[in-house]
């Protein structure tokens, strides 16, 4: 009876610390996994009431939803594929300014950067306005991608 209300303000105090040290694009991605913790949380209810099996059942449930979940989720093409997800004007504009596709990869970006950069560089007679903006959408296309 009196863990009940520790375990309670430990709770709430982890969510008070989680929305504000969490940043948002991490914050965003532990929420899509939403019924992993759900299942962690009945693990823990169940480890304070004692239940030792449910607990370390309910815990391994948390672990593989974990993993699992995001491409259970994610929305599928007509082939069954997971769909890309939607492209912003911004993503439009970090692959014009590099010049790459929509289904460029991680080396395409990288390979597309160097090049442009070779010419941008204020050390081999670029602007660095140009080398900044090459910088920004070149980040902003592999945050895409991990």
């Amino acid at each position: 009876p009196v863990l009940t209300p520790v375990l309670l303000a430990l709770v709430a105090l982890f969510l008070l610390l989680f929305v504000v040290r969490v940043g948002g694009a991490r914050r965003r991605m532990i929420l899509a996994r939403w019924p992993a913790i759900l299942f962690a949380g009945a693990a823990l209810i169940a480890m304070a009431r004692g239940a030792i099996w449910p607990a370390l059942a309910l815990g391994s449930m948390a672990g593989l939803i974990w993993l699992l979940w995001p491409g259970l989720s994610a929305p599928r093409t007509a082939e069954g594929q997971a769909a890309p997800p939607p492209d912003s004007a911004e993503d439009a504009q970090a692959r014009a300014v590099l010049g790459v596709g929509a289904a460029a990869t991680e080396p395409d970006i990288r390979a597309a950067y160097r090049a442009k950069m070779r010419r941008a560089h204020p050390d081999q007679g670029g602007a660095h306005n140009e080398a900044a903006r090459l910088t920004a959408a070149r980040d902003r296309l592999l945050k895409k991608k991990r």
